[in-house]
C-alpha cells in the first residue's frame, strides 16, 4: 500500500519536477508524462478493460488463454506499439531501475526504466511499450533497487530485446535523479 501511494505522489509531482529539470540543466522544453502516455490508445483501453480473472483455480496464463475475449488485453500486454506524439521528445518520467550495463567504478550505464518495483523480475513483467531502455554515459550510482529515479533524456522508438525484457523505446538520458517523497 505504501509503494503505491508512492508512485502516486510521484505521478502527482510530475509537473514540478519537469519545472526542476528545466531550470537545473537550463534546457529547451522537457515533457513531464505519465507511464500511460506511452501506450496506444487501443492498448490502453484493452488494458483498462481486462478479462476477469480468480486467485481460486488455475494460473493467469491459462485463464486468459481460455477466455474468448481476452484477445485484445493479451495483446495489450505484449504490445510494441508506441505513442508517436512522444518519439523524438525530451520527457521526464520517475520509475525504477533494472541494471543490464556497469561501468568500471560500479554505476550503472544502461538499464531498463520500468513503471513499478520488480517489474522484469516477477511475472508477467510490463509490456514492450511500457519498459525504457535507458543508456546514461555517466552512470548512476545505485544504491538501493526500491528508490524510485527520475530519468530525462530523448525518447525514441527503437526496439531492444534483452535476455532481462524487450522494450519498444529507447532513451539517451541527461540526467538520472534520486526521486525523494
Amino acid at each position: 500500500m505504501i509503494k503505491a501511494i508512492r508512485q502516486i505522489l510521484v505521478l502527482a509531482l510530475l509537473p514540478l519536477l519537469a519545472l526542476a529539470g528545466q531550470a537545473a540543466y537550463g534546457q529547451d522544453e522537457v515533457l513531464a508524462i505519465d507511464w500511460v502516455d506511452l501506450m496506444s490508445q487501443k492498448d490502453l483501453d484493452a488494458i483498462l478493460d481486462a478479462p476477469e480473472m480468480s486467485h481460486e483455480s488455475y494460473g493467469w496464463q491459462e485463464q486468459l488463454e481460455n477466455n474468448p475475449n481476452a484477445g485484445p488485453y493479451m495483446e495489450a500486454l505484449q504490445s510494441f506499439d508506441v505513442n508517436p506524439d512522444l518519439v523524438n521528445k525530451r520527457v521526464m518520467l520517475p520509475g525504477f531501475i533494472v541494471p543490464t550495463a556497469y561501468d568500471e567504478d560500479r554505476k550503472v550505464t544502461e538499464f531498463f526504466l520500468v513503471p513499478f518495483f520488480g517489474a522484469c523480475l516477477h511475472l508477467p513483467p510490463p509490456p514492450p511499450n511500457q519498459i525504457i531502455y535507458v543508456t546514461y554515459e555517466r552512470g548512476v550510482e545505485l544504491e538501493n533497487f526500491y528508490d524510485a529515479h527520475v530519468v530525462h533524456g530523448l525518447l525514441s522508438s527503437e526496439v531492444v530485446r534483452h535476455d532481462v525484457a524487450d522494450s519498444a523505446y529507447r532513451m539517451e538520458a541527461e540526467g538520472v535523479s534520486l526521486y525523494s517523497y
